[in-house]
């Protein structure tokens, strides 16, 4: 109970700002105190947009997005359980609960420790992996005694990072899966009105747009050289779980609405035949008014697509895909345009 109240009063947007803002303001400190701003010159001017393959500069602006990730990612877990337990809430007029059960039904979306361990375990083996994949690879990337205070910043929050990026895979799946299964619970569905199975639907819209926006923080490292290679283990896995954290939730309705729709269409076809038998009897025009019903209503059916998706379902994720295109030409036009003014 007391987990499900926090997780409730903990605001994901207020979360996320708070850590990322806290963790730049050390990274600012650390750096002053340090002394390093002098280092941060480049052919000694200073120039927060200069393109530099190695430097102080450089590993100073991945430490800032990684404290923007970092940030990012416990406020998209957080969010994911919320979103879930709500859309159960939402549903209680279409499940078969009361308001009672529906709560129970609702704090049930959890995640087992089990899961939480292994998924961390990967995590951690994909951090130690990350630096040999970054050029110019030092020789020995997990040495101490190699890192200046920026590169401090990658290795301790890398494992960190991908720890939680795993995590917050892993709450995507699970919880959809879980919405997937209490599809069963629906009461009947009516294929001419499936709004009341847009939830499910959100669901899906909500997961990809919070794996996405995760995907548009990374992608402001491509204003580096040297990203390339990790930026598409990066991109293309997250766009692939992102496929599946849209189809999941919303699979246990396809099901139901599938055998809904082979239910209508037998007692369709079996009123048709039962028609087709007196067709020709002195009452023709009334029957045939009624076959043409009975056939109109078997095309409507046949016509209700499985998957509970609309035209505006497809025109957002297409907007959704868009985004780290954005953050990225966004980045290069600001560049150009700071660089201009400047110079």
């Amino acid at each position: 109970m007391t987990n499900r109240r926090m997780i409730d009063r903990i605001s994901p947007l207020w979360l996320g700002i708070s850590i990322s803002g806290m963790l730049i303001a050390i990274l600012l400190v650390i750096e002053s105190a340090l002394g390093r701003w002098d280092a941060l010159l480049v052919e000694g001017e200073f120039d927060a947009l200069a393109r530099v393959s190695s430097g102080v500069l450089r590993d100073v602006r991945l430490a800032v997005v990684l404290c923007l990730v970092m940030g990012y990612l416990p406020a998209a877990f957080l969010h994911v359980l919320r979103s879930s337990r709500q859309t159960v809430r939402v549903l209680q007029g279409a499940l078969n609960c009361t308001r009672e059960e529906c709560e129970t039904l609702a704090a049930s979306i959890r995640l087992s420790a089990r899961g939480l361990v292994i998924t961390g375990i990967l995590g951690l083996a994909i951090a130690f992996a990350a630096p040999y994949m970054v050029p110019p690879v030092p020789e020995t990337p997990w040495s101490l005694s190699t890192w200046t205070p920026e590169v401090a910043w990658h290795r301790v929050l890398g494992p960190l990072l991908f720890v939680w990026q795993l995590w917050l895979v892993y709450a995507v799946i699970t919880v959809s899966m879980r919405l997937s299964r209490i599809a069963k619970r629906l009461r009947n569905i009516n294929l001419l009105d499936l709004s009341p199975l847009a939830p499910f639907t959100q669901q899906g819209l909500t997961n990809a747009l919070l794996l996405i926006g995760l995907l548009s923080i990374w992608s402001l490292m491509m204003l580096e050289t040297g990203f390339g290679q990790l930026m598409i283990v990066i991109g293309g896995s997250t766009l692939v779980v992102t496929t599946l954290a849209l189809l999941s939730p919303v699979r246990g309705v396809k099901n139901r609405i599938r055998q809904s729709k082979e239910s209508e269409l037998a007692w369709v076809n079996g009123e048709i035949t039962k028609h087709r038998n007196t067709f020709r009897n002195s009452d023709a025009s009334r029957r045939s008014g009624e076959m043409a019903d009975l056939i109109s209503y078997r095309s409507l059916v046949e016509s209700v697509p499985e998957w509970p998706f609309t035209t505006s379902t497809y025109a957002r994720l297409v907007l959704y895909l868009l985004i780290p295109v954005v953050s990225w030409s966004i980045g290069i036009i600001a560049e150009e345009v700071v660089g201009r003014a400047l110079y």
